[in-house]
């Protein structure tokens, strides 16, 4: 099964808060304990990813997880 679509939606969500929140990659990857490239790959739906990565992502925006994971 092809997720292709889905990874690249959840990708350009965590962009859009991330961008509105006025963090850059660097910040959110030291926050989430992830590296800069790492998080690259997730917001361009190039990199499979955790639940535990998203919940870290997810708080560090200050969202839900519901809110990145809608299609």
């Amino acid at each position: 099964m092809d997720n292709a679509k889905e990874k690249r939606a959840i990708g350009s969500r965590i962009r859009a808060e991330r961008a509105a929140h006025g963090i850059s990659q660097r910040q959110l990857a030291l926050m989430t304990g992830t590296s800069r490239s790492y998080l690259w790959k997730i917001e361009t739906g190039a990199a499979d990813m955790g639940i535990d990565v998203l919940i870290r992502i997810a708080r560090a925006l200050d969202v839900r997880v519901s809110d990145l994971i809608e299609f």
